[in-house]
């Protein structure tokens, strides 16, 4: 049992604000913050018991513990008041509001209860920036302390390491903690925005160095140039701006990132070669989300972009043939859905669940979604999170059906076939009411709820996201980071990567994070390694490496199954081969030619090999940026190589140290400096330096060691992926190889019948060749004639004639039939005799004058055929012509004949078309009607033949 369970479950709270919203009835709300609720006695009796604490601690715990609870609950009430009517003035979700007050009155109309006006309260502008919190971590001495907040400066709220401000506090109060001014010089101070929004990021840092946002422009020209500030320095082009990829207009705004990068930047713009401690990371990394709210942001990121390129809100966007479908109203959808994508259904109370649930949902989103409309679109752009498939083919417009074929998206989406069935019947109903049955329940013997039906209904289809980690370390004690959170208000979610690091940072020991790279050094780790970490298996995040094993296994099992499906067919087959008779291959066709099984599953595994590939690259370039960020921190941390044994930055160090200022004013460099340059010296008073660097390093060594464990964690399932594709290549290989095997035994079958049909004919043939002459020659001599029938042949003379005529005729085919010296000679002598007449005869040469040659037999033919459908569509034309002078006559003589009281209105109406109510024109409109149409086809025949085919079509369609 839980919150927002339908059974009582006590004091089982595992989160106060659901329990308070969504299990304790409304006219129970007050009396639960009370002291005589049995819920806090029982926690005072609970902590007196099992706590060991005495009765007035208990009952001061207690107490504390509700009122923090009342404070929770009756904020997050305002807050969802004034989101409601923030939505009821929305002009894009004001729908959500609507609904749910017309479902409501809809459900008490039916239940025959009053129906109260809505209440409508005007609200002051939405701003996201004061409904965004940012997290505040502070170290002082290697302590977690809580932010020193000054009168009069921003509100801050919990405590370490859960503090947090507002944001619009944060980068636009006068008096904020971002100032490194109002900090003490060894605290180390963490900053966080949720949004990978480049203004935001810009302002931040300004308000570190108590500056304003870089004048890029004003810092370029040559006229009135503004001064480098140290806001510029740590954001100029090389590190900023340049590094931003697909942020041209013409580019959709998933193609928007930073390209990876870390670097150490100096702040100081009268000397750039001195000892910097700034740096800059940008890190992909990998996240997710649920498949619904990637597809609801995908949709509102897709309707930002188009508005902000002018494309009219109403245009079509067609994507699928399914789509297609929809927009033109030839699909009907189960249940009916309306233009905004609200379920419509019959029953009063389930409509308003559902638009209840809604509204819900437009809430949540409702601030991430005010932050895109307003930056989106804005110059330096807002970021926006990307899917696998949008972070590897970034210059695809979209990738909608790419993210659907997700391995995640694949483990984590419910099948049909995966719930069980329930079975109707037609003799009556069973004994609990119901006029079927649950067959697998049955079988199985399950009598309560369904433990693997649960599970089924409470899949939820998620999807892996590629975000970005903006962090800069400035003056080497304040870390400021950018990186969006999962879309939609997840309050207590564990996966979250800020979340992460609070726990992880609550979770450490004293003297843990020494230096703000310690720090840096858990942002990174955190970031990198969110996704795969096997221990947060309680919340919704899901297990790649495990989704992608069992994908794997899915697909192996599979081909063994193709495998076993080919070998019975090559038994098959065999056994046709091997037999002595005329064996039937028909059955083995189709199963053999159809590659349509193998087919999926390689496309299964090749998709399985290229997400492996992509999150291969993404852990690469942390292991890539991990390295740089190591050594960059070591060259911060020990400038002159003295504890790291690096003879590069001793030299290095001192020749900066050298390059950097006058002799005369190296006095004034920082002493802790000074103590380095020494070296062996002074290498008595570097114990902490030492002891930091050590520490640093032995942390930074353990995190690259993970980082390459999940590499080659990641390579082993490649290899596995791509040994499977290539079994699947082989397995169609072999099939097509079978095929090919079956269709060539076939064809040797029907050779072998030819061959035998061709002896056959061979037979009849020689049969014809004999009796044929015979035959001609008797009916010969059966003929009634003079020459013949005057005299009296004996039978001998006869068959003398008639066998001598036909063994010769017999005899000259045979020669011809069966010698090819014979039909070449009499081929050549035919040909030599037919060219020699053709050409002694002046045949050849009359042909060669006329140029007669099929091609041009052919054109001329068909341009005899347009000459003569030409005349004839000419003639039509000219009758239609006639017609309509007729009607303009009577048309005119009609318009003359009528009263006119105002010339000018008889004026107007001779000109223009004037619609009565009716709907038919006056006579007027038709003499300009006919009168156009006359003009155009008086005008036709200056058009050439193409053209006047085409007009006349346009003139018979505008005709009818």
């Amino acid at each position: 049992m839980t919150c927002l369970s339908s059974e009582e479950h006590d004091s089982d709270i595992s989160d106060h604000l659901l329990h308070y919203l969504g299990c304790i009835k409304i006219s129970e709300r007050k009396k639960f913050f009370t002291t005589k609720h049995d819920i806090w006695k029982r926690e005072v009796e609970h902590q007196e018991k099992h706590l060991g604490l005495r009765r007035q601690e208990a009952e001061e715990m207690t107490k504390r513990k509700r009122e923090s609870w009342e404070k929770d609950c009756k904020s997050e009430e305002r807050r969802i008041d004034f989101l409601r009517n923030t939505l009821r003035q929305d002009t894009d979700d004001k729908h959500l509001v609507r609904k749910v007050d017309n479902s409501l009155a809809n459900w008490r109309r039916k239940k025959g209860r009053l129906i109260p006006s809505p209440l409508h309260v005007e609200t002051e502008d939405y701003k996201p920036e004061k409904d965004i919190s940012a997290p505040i971590i502070q170290f002082d001495g290697g302590k977690g302390v809580d932010a020193e907040v000054k009168d009069g400066c921003c509100g801050v709220w919990n405590k370490f390491p859960n503090q947090k401000t507002a944001l619009s506090d944060l980068l636009h109060h006068d008096d904020n903690l971002l100032n490194n001014q109002y900090r003490s010089k060894d605290r180390v101070a963490y900053f966080h925005i949720p949004s990978n929004n480049m203004i935001w990021a810009e302002e931040a840092i300004g308000r570190y160095f108590g500056e304003g946002r870089p004048d890029y422009r004003g810092i370029r020209r040559e006229l009135q140039r503004q001064r480098k500030t140290r806001t510029y320095m740590v954001l100029r082009e090389p590190y900023w701006y340049n590094q931003l990829d697909g942020g041209q207009e013409h580019k959709p705004p998933h193609a928007r990132h930073m390209r990876p990068l870390c670097e150490i930047i100096s702040s100081n713009p009268e000397n750039v070669d001195y000892f910097a401690e700034n740096m800059v990371v940008f890190m992909p990394y990998l996240h997710w989300d649920t498949s619904r709210k990637r597809e609801q942001f995908a949709t509102e990121i897709d309707d930002i972009y188009y508005k902000s390129r002018g494309t009219p809100e109403s245009e079509p966007r067609i994507s699928t043939m399914r789509s297609l479908l929809k927009k033109m109203d030839l699909t009907k959808e189960k249940p009916p859905v309306d233009w905004k994508g609200r379920v419509r259904v019959s029953n009063c109370l389930g409509q308003l669940f559902i638009d209840a649930a809604r509204l819900y949902e437009g809430m949540s989103n409702y601030r991430d979604k005010k932050i895109l409309r307003e930056h989106l679109c804005k110059n330096p752009p807002l970021h926006p999170r990307r899917t696998l498939d949008q972070a590897y083919h970034w210059t695809l417009r979209s990738t909608r059906k790419r993210d659907k074929d997700q391995v995640v998206y694949r483990s984590t989406t419910a099948k049909p076939t995966d719930f069980h069935k329930f079975t109707l019947k037609d003799d009556g109903k069973d004994n609990d009411g119901m006029n079927g049955e649950w067959k697998v329940h049955k079988e199985f013997e399950i009598t309560n709820n369904c433990q693997e039906c649960k599970m089924n209904i409470q899949k939820l289809s998620r999807v892996i996201m590629v975000d970005q980690l903006w962090m800069w370390i400035l003056d080497a004690k304040t870390i400021i980071t950018c990186f969006p959170k999962r879309y939609g208000a997840n309050k207590h979610d564990a996966s979250a990567i800020h979340k992460s690091i609070r726990v992880r940072v609550q979770n450490s020991g004293p003297d843990q994070i020494r230096t703000v790279f310690d720090l840096a050094l858990i942002i990174i780790d955190e970031c990198s390694g969110s996704l795969f970490d096997r221990t947060k298996a309680m919340d919704r995040q899901p297990q790649v490496v495990d989704a992608f094993s069992k994908a794997i296994g899915n697909i192996m099992h599979k081909q063994t199954a193709a495998f076993e499906r080919l070998w019975r067919w090559t038994d098959d087959a065999r056994k046709v081969y091997r037999s002595k008779g005329n064996g039937d291959t028909s059955e083995l066709h189709v199963p053999l030619l159809d590659i349509n099984p193998e087919g999926k599953i390689e496309r299964e595994i090749k998709d399985i090999v290229e997400e492996l590939d992509i999150m291969i690259h993404i852990t690469k370039t942390h292991k890539k940026i991990l390295t740089r960020f190591i050594a960059n921190a070591e060259t911060i941390l020990d400038p002159f190589g003295l504890f790291g044994d690096s003879k590069k930055r001793e030299l290095t160090g001192h020749h900066l140290w050298a390059k950097s200022e006058k002799p005369e004013e190296q006095s004034e460099k920082p002493e802790k400096l000074e103590r380095m340059r020494r070296g062996k010296e002074k290498i008595g008073e570097l114990e902490a330096e030492e002891g930091d660097y050590n520490w640093f390093k032995l942390n930074a060594d353990e995190r690259l060691e993970e980082v390459s464990s999940r590499i080659e964690e990641l390579e082993e399932l490649r290899k596995t992926a791509a040994n499977t594709a290539e079994s699947v290549k082989d397995l169609l290989e072999l099939k097509q190889q079978q095929a090919s095997v079956v269709q060539a035994w076939q064809a040797v079958k029907q050779s072998e019948e030819t061959i035998k049909q061709g002896r056959s004919i061979m037979m009849f043939t020689l049969v014809t060749i004999v009796f044929l002459p015979l035959s001609f020659m008797s009916s010969v001599f059966g003929m009634n004639n003079i020459e013949i029938t005057d005299s009296t042949w004996s039978i001998k003379t006869e068959l003398v004639y008639m066998f001598a005529i036909s063994a010769g005729v017999i005899f000259l085919s045979l020669l011809v039939a069966f010698s090819n010296w014979i039909r070449t000679g009499v081929f050549y002598l035919f040909k030599w005799l037919v060219t020699r007449l053709i050409v002694k005869s002046g045949i050849y040469n009359f042909w060669l004058d006329r140029d007669i040659s099929s091609k041009t037999l052919h054109r001329d033919a068909n341009d005899w055929s347009d000459r003569v459908k030409q005349r004839s569509r000419e003639a039509h034309l000219d009758r239609k012509l006639e017609k309509l002078r007729k009607i303009e006559k009577e048309s005119s003589f009609k318009a003359e004949k009528e009263p006119s009281t105002d010339d000018d209105s008889s004026d107007d109406q001779s000109e223009f078309p004037v619609e009565n109510g009716s709907g038919e024109t006056n006579g007027g409109a038709q003499v300009t009607k006919h009168g156009g149409i006359l003009g155009f086809l008086s005008g036709y025949k200056s058009f050439g033949p193409r053209a006047r085919k085409a007009r006349t079509r346009d003139v018979e369609f505008g005709t009818r």
